[in-house]
C-alpha cells in the first residue's frame, strides 16, 4: 500500500469520525495480487453506519461494495476502523462480527479516532481472521501491511542518486 494512500485513508477516517466516534473503511486491490490501491469508507456504502458512535454496518452496504468490486475487478483485502484511545485490541463486538467471514481476512484498528499526526502503522492493531470466530493477533501491523513510497519524480531526482552514491561507496 502506498504511504500516500494510507495517509489519505487516515485523514478520511479522522474527518468522518470527527474525533467523537468510530469510522472505518474497506481496503481494496486487484484480485490477483496482494496490492491495496483503494479504500471505500463504510458510510459511503451504508449512510447510517457511523450514526451511533460505534460502527453498525448494514448488510445492505455490501451490495454496492460487491458491485464496485465486480465492475473494477477488485477484491476486499482488509478493513480498518478506529478506536477512541490508544487501545487497539479487538472488542467483543469486533471479534464476534468480522466484516468479511473468510479465513485469512485482515482487520486493522487505528487508535485515537485516527487523530495522531502522521499516523503510520506503529500502534495500529492487526488481526487475521481464522474462521469460527477465532483470530490471530499480530504483534505489529508492520508485519502484515507494508507501506511503500511511490517512485515519483522526487524519488528519482533526490532519493535514487543518494542510494546510488551509497552503493558505489560500499563497493569500493
Amino acid at each position: 500500500m502506498e504511504v500516500s494512500l494510507w495517509r489519505e485513508l487516515i485523514m478520511e477516517l479522522k474527518k468522518r469520525g470527527r474525533n467523537t466516534r468510530e469510522s472505518g473503511a474497506f481496503l481494496l486491490g486487484p484480485a490477483e495480487d496482494n496490492v491495496i490501491n483503494r479504500f471505500i469508507c463504510y458510510d459511503e456504502l451504508d449512510p447510517h453506519a457511523l450514526q451511533n458512535g460505534i460502527i453498525n454496518f448494514s448488510g445492505n452496504g455490501f451490495i454496492p461494495l460487491w458491485k464496485i468490486c465486480q465492475e473494477q475487478q477488485l477484491k476486499v483485502k482488509a478493513d480498518v476502523h478506529t478506536h477512541p484511545d490508544s487501545w487497539t485490541g479487538q472488542s467483543g463486538t469486533d471479534k464476534d462480527n468480522p466484516m468479511i467471514l473468510q479465513a485469512g481476512y485482515i482487520a486493522l484498528i487505528v487508535p485515537h479516532y485516527a487523530g495522531v499526526k502522521r499516523q503510520l502503522l506503529n500502534g495500529v492493531g492487526a488481526y487475521e481472521y481464522l474462521g469460527s470466530r477465532r483470530w490471530h493477533a499480530f504483534p505489529a501491523a508492520e508485519n502484515i501491511i507494508h507501506l511503500k513510497t511511490k517512485k515519483n519524480g522526487f524519488y528519482r531526482k533526490y532519493i535514487q542518486p543518494i542510494i546510488a552514491r551509497f552503493n558505489r561507496k560500499k563497493r569500493l
